[in-house]
């Protein structure tokens, strides 16, 4: 959906896509961000939940529709929909947990080829949850970074439980998507 498409009461809408492995911290960011609250192994997220956010960007409104993929990429159809109506990703992995980090390449690949985009560009930020969790790091910033870097993609570090830098990773979603539409 372009800009133009998508414009409503709130501007326009954009509908992104949180994506990793079970455990990384998707619901916890995406619960964070839309509603300022951390929930831990509380909760308990289904298949996928969706959420709807007004926020503003650069001075200019979005209505965002976050779709929650809980960590159930093997349901390979699934995320081929997820993947096919998205506008932007988020690539989330645990920096406490090294298989997740080495999981995203196939995530990335597989929205590639479900976006028709394969050796080019998806809008999608790359996000290692969990730096409150410093002292049980597996993954180095500098893995981090040089993954997004092959992607094409920012690099941000976050934690959904302290709530640093998960509206900054939003906020850098939302301009490349812009950015893509136009």
């Amino acid at each position: 959906m372009t800009s133009r498409q998508g414009r409503g009461a709130f501007g326009s809408e954009q509908k992104l896509v949180i994506v990793g492995s079970g455990g990384v911290g998707k619901s916890a960011i995406t619960i964070r961000f839309c509603t300022s609250q951390f929930h831990d192994q509380a909760y308990n997220p289904t298949i996928e939940d969706s959420y709807r956010k007004q926020f503003v960007v650069d001075d200019e409104a979005v209505t965002l529709e976050i779709l929650d993929t809980a960590g159930q990429e093997e349901y390979g159809a699934m995320a081929d929909q997820w993947y096919r109506h998205g506008t932007g990703f988020l690539l989330v992995y645990s920096i406490t947990d090294r298989p997740t980090f080495e999981a995203l390449a196939g995530l990335h690949q597989n929205i590639l080829r479900v976006k028709d985009r394969e050796g080019g560009n998806v809008p999608c930020v790359v996000v290692s949850n969990k730096c409150d969790l410093a002292r049980l790091r597996q993954v180095g910033q500098l893995e981090g970074r040089d993954l997004a870097k092959s992607f094409g993609a920012p690099f941000i570090e976050c934690s959904a439980a302290d709530g640093v830098n998960v509206e900054i990773a939003f906020r850098e979603l939302v301009k490349l998507v812009r950015r893509d539409e136009r």
